[in-house]
């Protein structure tokens, strides 16, 4: 699968995880977002399903202290946000949905049946075993599921304790 990144430049370039999937030849860079765009207030949940409808993902790089959903409502054409899952970077570690580019593009890889393909994004940062280990199952559950949006209703209520 193609993996592109709308750079915005508001993260530290050495930290920057969408810059060192470019640079680790993993991804290019665009100016404008094309195939599936992972978004994270879409109101669609990236499924299974989607692996015949796209053979690109863009992956929008920014900050999360920057963006807000009036800057994320630009891009709903084609979007589609990740299911409920956990960083497992340094940053945000455990927090849910609050994952980096390089995390949300393998999770997108892993839920579209590309899995090798997301697990060698994942051998780019020394934390991506981490994020695999804190999503694994959660990950294999939306993979194999027809119906992810139920899928993460369980999910919430059975692994997360939460009310939805």
């Amino acid at each position: 699968m193609r993996i592109l990144v709308l750079d915005l430049a508001q993260d530290d370039p050495k930290k920057c995880t969408g810059k060192r999937m470019i640079r680790m030849g993993r991804a290019e860079r665009t100016l404008r977002p094309r195939g599936l765009v992972l978004n994270p207030i879409s109101n669609f949940v990236l499924g299974p399903q989607d692996r015949s409808s796209f053979d690109t993902i863009t992956v929008i790089d920014s900050s999360w202290n920057k963006s807000d959903s009036g800057f994320f409502s630009k891009f709903f054409s084609s979007s589609r946000r990740l299911p409920i899952l956990l960083a497992g970077n340094p940053v945000n570690y455990a927090k849910p949905y609050k994952l980096s580019s390089l995390e949300a593009t393998a999770a997108a890889l892993f839920i579209l049946g590309e899995r090798e393909q997301a697990l060698e994004i994942l051998t780019l940062v020394k934390w991506g075993h981490t994020f695999l280990e804190l999503n694994n199952e959660l990950l294999e559950r939306y993979a194999s599921s027809s119906d992810v949006v139920e899928e993460e209703k369980r999910i919430m209520i059975d692994v997360f304790g939460l009310e939805v």
